[in-house]
C-alpha cells in the first residue's frame, strides 16, 4: 500500500502475485477486504498487491496434543501460501509447527507438524525422520488457512461466495475455505476500530481499522471459534516491516482451549520458507481415508 512502499520486497522465487482484485463482488465485500488487507500490511508497492507469501512466528503458551494439554516454552510457526495463477514445484499451501513442551511436570517433549496440499507428516526434527499423518491433512490445512493473512487470501479467492453482514455493530464476512476445505464455511469479525496510524513521507497520517478479531466455523462436526488480540508489527525493531499479526491467539473447540498462544517475535519479510514433501511421504495416500 502507499504508506508502506519498501525499498525493496522479497518474494522467494521473484514470483509477482496478481493485483489485490475481488471480481464479482458487491461493493461492501469488497471494500472490507481492501481494509482488512491494508491493514494486515499485505498490499504493497503503490499498485497495492498482496505480497505475503511466507512468514515465521514464534512464542509461548499451552497447546492441546493428543488430547492432552502441554505447556509450550517454545512454539514456531513457518508458512507458506499459494501464489495465484502461478505454479509452484511442491505442493501449497504450507505449514511447519515445531513445539517444545511440557505435560504434567514430565520431560520435555518435542514435535513437529507439517502440512503441505493435501500431505501432512511429523518429524523429529525440522527436515529429519519424515512419518505421514494423512489424518492430520484437514486440521493443519485450517491452521494455516484460519490465520489473519489466510483468511484475507482465502476471502478473495472464494469471489462471490463471500458475503458481507453486520453484527453488534462490527462487520462480518463469510466465506467457504479453498479446497480441499471447501466444505469448510468461516464467519470473520472484524472491528472498524482505528487502531494503527502510520506517517507518510509528507507527513500526513493514514488510519488502520477492521482488524480480525474472531473467526467461527463447524469444522468437522465440531465447533472451531478463534479470538486475535494485540496486533502489533512483531518482527525485530530494525527489521519492522508493517505486517501485523495478533500478539494472542486463543483457539477453542467445543467450548475447550486447544490453543492459547502469545506471540514473542516474527520474521515477515517473505521469508525462506518450503515444505517440500519428502520421498517416503509422497509415496502414501494423501489426505484422511485415501
Amino acid at each position: 500500500m502507499h504508506s508502506r512502499v519498501l525499498a525493496t520486497v522479497v518474494v522467494f522465487g521473484a514470483l509477482a502475485p496478481s493485483p489485490f482484485v475481488l471480481a464479482q463482488s458487491t461493493p461492501d465485500v469488497e471494500t472490507l477486504l481492501y481494509k482488512a488487507a491494508d491493514t494486515l500490511g499485505m498490499l504493497r508497492t503503490p499498485s497495492e498487491v498482496d505480497r505475503v507469501v511466507t512468514m515465521i512466528f514464534s512464542g509461548t503458551g499451552t497447546m492441546v496434543l493428543d488430547g492432552q494439554a502441554c505447556t509450550m516454552e517454545a512454539y514456531r510457526a513457518s508458512v507458506r501460501y499459494p501464489i495465484p495463477d502461478e505454479q509452484h514445484t511442491f505442493p501449497v499451501p504450507g505449514m511447519r509447527v515445531e513445539v517444545s513442551c511440557t505435560r504434567n511436570n514430565a520431560e520435555p517433549e518435542q514435535h513437529v507438524l507439517v502440512v503441505a496440499g493435501e500431505y501432512a507428516w511429523n518429524e523429529t526434527e525440522p527436515g529429519v525422520n519424515a512419518t505421514p499423518a494423512p489424518e492430520a491433512v484437514r486440521e493443519r490445512l485450517l491452521q494455516t488457512w484460519i490465520l489473519p493473512q489466510g483468511l484475507v487470501k482465502a476471502a478473495v479467492a472464494a469471489g462471490p461466495r463471500t458475503t458481507a453482514s453486520s453484527e453488534a455493530g462490527n462487520p462480518t464476512l463469510t466465506f467457504p475455505l479453498p479446497a480441499p476445505l471447501d466444505d469448510t464455511v468461516v464467519k470473520i469479525t472484524l472491528d472498524p476500530e482505528v487502531f494503527h496510524y502510520h506517517t507518510m513521507p509528507n507527513g500526513s497520517k493514514r488510519e488502520f481499522g477492521h482488524r480480525i478479531t474472531q473467526v467461527e466455523t463447524q469444522f468437522d462436526g465440531a465447533t472451531m471459534e478463534v479470538t486475535y488480540s494485540d496486533y502489533q508489527d512483531w518482527n525485530e525493531s530494525d527489521y519492522k516491516s508493517d505486517v501485523m499479526l495478533p500478539g494472542r491467539i486463543v483457539q477453542t473447540r467445543d467450548g475447550t482451549t486447544i490453543l492459547d498462544l502469545t506471540l514473542i517475535q516474527s520474521n515477515t519479510y517473505n521469508p525462506y520458507v518450503v515444505m517440500p514433501v519428502p520421498e517416503s511421504i509422497a509415496s502414501q495416500p494423501s489426505g484422511p481415508g485415501r
